[in-house]
């Protein structure tokens, strides 16, 4: 019966080892990790505050859509779409924060005698285009008279034919025609 006993604790030292043993090992690559990536944390935070406020401004252009075209919107109010942003959440922030990591990884493994800090232009191209995004959905379905949205509205696309699922040039049309 002793024999049995020793046999049993060996077998849960033997676990408790293994444990503490996988328990280092991930413990020790998380801070390889931290440490790796470590200066471009702060390109990513900045990244995802660019992603989330354009999702946000988008929301916000649903609720304009649905206030000024109330019949021609299938859903009688504007809704936070849970299935977007999650797509935001899971596709989008991984997608760029992939394309900083390996733009990281690149300029520090391969090109080692260039100053050209790719981390840097890579972030600065989809913070731009983040910036044209919200600028978009901040103009469309604008009612402001102000010089600054009728400007935009110029030159960018846009959206609220997209939150309306039809064409809004048979609108247009109608009101041009009202006004004459």
């Amino acid at each position: 019966m002793g024999n049995f006993d020793l046999n049993f604790n060996c077998k849960i030292m033997n676990t408790t080892y293994v444990f503490k043993g996988f328990c280092i090992t991930v413990g020790g690559f998380i801070g390889w990790l931290v440490g790796e990536f470590e200066p471009i944390f702060p390109l990513g935070v900045v990244m995802i505050l660019f992603v989330l406020y354009d999702a946000y401004s988008a929301y916000l252009l649903d609720k304009r859509v649905h206030k000024k075209y109330p019949d021609k919107v299938q859903r009688r109010k504007a809704k936070f779409n849970s299935f977007k942003f999650g797509k935001v959440i899971k596709k989008t922030i991984p997608e760029r924060l992939a394309l900083i990591i390996l733009a990281y990884l690149a300029e520090k493994y391969v090109f080692l005698h260039v100053d050209w800090h790719l981390e840097y232009v890579c972030c600065a191209t989809i913070i731009f285009e983040q910036l044209l995004s919200i600028a978009e959905n901040m103009s469309s379905c604008n009612d402001t008279d102000s010089r600054f949205w009728k400007m935009l509205k110029k030159i960018l696309i846009d959206k609220t034919e997209k939150h309306l699922e039809v064409e809004l040039d048979e609108y247009k049309e109608d009101k041009e025609e009202e006004e004459s």
